[in-house]
């Protein structure tokens, strides 16, 4: 069974999602594949526990198969840009730019003009929703 994520990006990044038919994340510190560090390692890599359910829920808890919608806006703004489902499990490469951690996607909608969804401004970085809200919030919007 799928599961559904609304992930929130930056505007330049969601144009390199697009480009390169993928999803990404990043963050100062986390320098290696995710998957590689141990627990104990991780307290000293992210000292954030908001920082590593993000990391867990991008690297481990997403699956191939499973839809996103990908938004940009500021920190209280949600602009849905596009959907996608994911394709490829999470990978790391140190030199892959402007994100490091990142997983292939199948575009299954890009909006020119991106659609503002008011219910979505507070997401963090990635968040797993109800199936209903993610099918509810796209019959809405297209």
């Amino acid at each position: 069974m799928s599961n559904f994520w609304v992930m929130k990006t930056f505007k330049e990044w969601a144009g390199d999602f697009i480009a390169n038919e993928e999803i990404g994340l990043d963050e100062s510190g986390v320098d290696n594949n995710y998957t590689n560090y141990s627990v104990a390692q991780l307290s000293s890599v992210l000292d954030n526990p908001r920082l590593l359910r993000r990391f867990d829920q991008f690297c481990k808890w997403a699956k191939v198969g499973d839809y996103v919608i990908v938004g940009i806006g500021q920190q209280t703004k949600f602009n849905m840009k596009l959907v996608g489902r994911i394709i490829g499990d999470y990978e790391f490469e140190a030199s892959h730019q402007p994100y490091r951690h990142f997983r292939k996607i199948e575009l299954l909608k890009v909006f020119e003009n991106p659609i503002p969804i008011e219910k979505w401004g507070q997401i963090q970085r990635i968040e797993l929703v109800d199936d209903n809200d993610f099918i509810d919030t796209l019959v809405k919007s297209i």
